[in-house]
């Protein structure tokens, strides 16, 4: 899912940092995303899909997602309504990305562009893994070069920056870089590449 604006373009926590502030929670038994937002009655958006793969009593849209065109299905005016009112921002629409439409992101791999798996609506991967000990690394050369470094730019503020989903902090800077796989308890992550942003 993704909320747009009136102009159908993604809306995203730099500008709207009250995105934050929304709770989705996807209740597969029950068949619905639940919506929570401070003071605000929590608002349900059905998940089922006809033969088709599309809600019922909705209608197909087109957006861009970094660049790439995406199909979506908007998800009503009930649930739009509810986005304006809690972001207090006319014209907002929730869009669900249309099942037979599908991102793959290029990543640098050898130095090489291959195809990676499908990302959804994210920017270039589902997740992104950010090391502490390659940011401090990173943080020292910006001073070496009199880089301007704000007096409140710690380590964590660098880090958060970064707006990674999985932090590390490892015995070598930038060790990441040489990892294929990352196990966190019983799943497995397959590192796709760096990230381009970063």
């Amino acid at each position: 899912w993704m909320i747009v604006n009136q102009n159908g373009v993604a809306v995203t926590q730099k500008t709207d940092t009250r995105l934050c502030l929304i709770r989705p929670t996807i209740d597969f038994d029950r068949q619905y995303l639940e919506l929570k937002y401070p003071y605000r009655n929590t608002f349900r958006v059905p998940l089922n899909m006809d033969e088709n793969g599309v809600i019922k009593n909705t209608i197909m849209c087109q957006s861009k997602v970094c660049g790439d065109r995406i199909d979506g299905i908007d998800c009503g005016d009930s649930v739009a309504e509810w986005l304006s009112d809690a972001l207090c921002t006319d014209g907002l629409r929730l869009i669900r990305q249309s099942m037979e439409d599908e991102r793959i992101s290029p990543v640098r791999k050898n130095d090489s562009l291959s195809s990676a798996t499908s990302i959804s609506l994210s920017n270039q991967s589902q997740y992104l893994l950010v090391n502490r000990k390659s940011v401090n690394w990173l943080m020292e050369r910006m001073m070496n070069e009199d880089y301007i470094l704000q007096t409140d730019d710690s380590l964590d503020s660098m880090v958060d920056r970064f707006r990674g989903n999985l932090i590390v902090d490892t015995q070598s800077v930038l060790e990441e870089r040489q990892w294929t796989t990352l196990a966190i308890g019983s799943r497995t992550f397959t590192m796709e590449g760096p990230c381009f942003r970063c």
